[in-house]
């Protein structure tokens, strides 16, 4: 049996390999004069709220041309004003994460050197997290790793960074709270269940209940699970919701860090030290903004685990799961409806395709849809239902 590679270290220099393939090591080594001014373009458009140029320029580096973060300004572009203000301050979180920083580059590295050995103290086993070059271990940890993230974007003050930003102010006047959001601690809670539009957790310790806006995640985890989280307010639903999506945990730790919320991060180093944690635990797949459920998640309507590798590429795969929302049961389409969310929202279901499935044929199932999926989802049920009423319209005056 081969051994597992390790590294101790993030602080590796990008370059590109040496190996006859031409392939690159990482993205760093593979922009040009042109790629960084565009980052910047776009970096200096977010700060305004300007979604659309933001993406614009995003998606003119080619290695950006399928990004998350991009998928994200291309869901906040196209809804604009009608996106919910929570949906705006989970965007400023992840700006508050971003590598560039907004002029601040070398934050990443200041971050890593405080977080990974806490979280990695044995060293990084290079192929548990997939990487294939040392060279790619920071950014994948940086991205990846929930703890990494909510460090970075609360305790080591990456968001209160962001609101002193005099040149944020265009995109956090589109968000809410974000000053509460900021000084929310962690916790430690127990899934209870989720009815309509309400999840209900209770905390680890204490058992006391508290609503939240639903956001999917008992799709994916079951109640009775626990979790680690940061409970913020809102203007909608019930007043709250999870900041960001949660990361389960056990028993034991949520337990513990809802009783020593100001320790959270080293009761987890702790763990890691002794072993029960894997190095790697809190490594998530990307995240959708608006949904507690991973990018992708929809695929679960083909039969394909939340998370898991797509078997073809998403944009082949997006119109065979819009038709097998339309064809479920309107049972099925109240238990899948976070999932069935998620494929409206997604960027891959442009205009044209919509327009495909706006025919008699499927208005009940738009109806159904109309009754059940939050906003703004809701809205594109809507468009389909008037596409359809004017497709007929014009039938009938024929």
């Amino acid at each position: 049996m081969s051994r597992s590679r390790k590294y101790t270290s993030p602080n590796s220099s990008s370059r590109r390999d040496a190996s006859s393939s031409g392939r690159y090591r990482s993205v760093a080594s593979q922009m040009t004069p042109d790629h960084l001014d565009a980052v910047e373009e776009a970096s200096a458009a977010e700060l305004r709220g300007d979604w659309a140029t933001a993406l614009a320029r995003h998606r003119s580096v080619p290695m950006f041309a399928e990004s998350h973060h991009g998928a994200m300004l291309s869901e906040l572009a196209t809804f604009g004003a009608d996106a919910p203000r929570w949906w705006v301050t989970r965007f400023l979180t992840a700006m508050a994460h971003r590598h560039e920083l907004y002029a601040q580059p070398a934050r990443s590295s200041r971050v890593l050197q405080t977080l990974v050995p806490l979280l990695y103290p044995h060293g990084i086993d290079i192929d548990a997290l997939g990487c294939d070059h040392t060279e790619q271990i920071a950014s994948t940890i940086y991205g990846c790793d929930w703890v990494v993230r909510q460090a970075d974007v609360y305790d080591l003050g990456g968001l209160r960074d962001l609101i002193a930003m005099p040149e944020a102010q265009g995109a956090l006047a589109q968000a809410e709270e974000v000053a509460e959001w900021a000084a929310a601690p962690m916790g430690g809670y127990r899934v209870v269940d989720a009815d309509g539009e309400v999840l209900t957790i209770a905390d680890a310790v204490s058992g006391e209940e508290i609503e939240l806006l639903d956001l999917g995640l008992t799709c994916q985890h079951q109640p009775g699970t626990h979790v680690l989280g940061r409970v913020v307010p809102t203007s909608a639903g019930p007043g709250r919701l999870f900041d960001w999506a949660p990361l389960p945990v056990d028993q034991r730790i949520a337990r513990e860090v809802a009783g020593q919320p100001d320790r959270w991060l080293a009761v987890l180093a702790s763990r890691t030290r002794s072993g029960a944690l894997a190095p790697g635990f809190a490594h998530r797949p990307e995240l959708s903004v608006h949904a507690d459920l991973p990018q992708f998640s929809w695929a679960l309507l083909l039969g394909h685990p939340i998370g898991t590798r797509l078997p073809r590429a998403p944009r082949t795969m997006v119109a065979e799961a819009l038709k097998t929302a339309l064809t479920l049961p309107v049972d099925d389409l109240e238990r899948h409806r976070h999932l069935v969310a998620q494929l409206l929202l997604d960027e891959l279901v442009h205009e044209r395709l919509l327009a495909r499935f706006a025919s008699p044929t499927y208005r009940a199932a738009w109806q159904a849809l109309v009754k059940i999926l939050p906003t703004p989802a809701r809205g594109r049920c809507e468009q389909a239902l008037w596409l359809i009423d004017a497709v007929t319209g014009d039938e009938l005056a024929g």
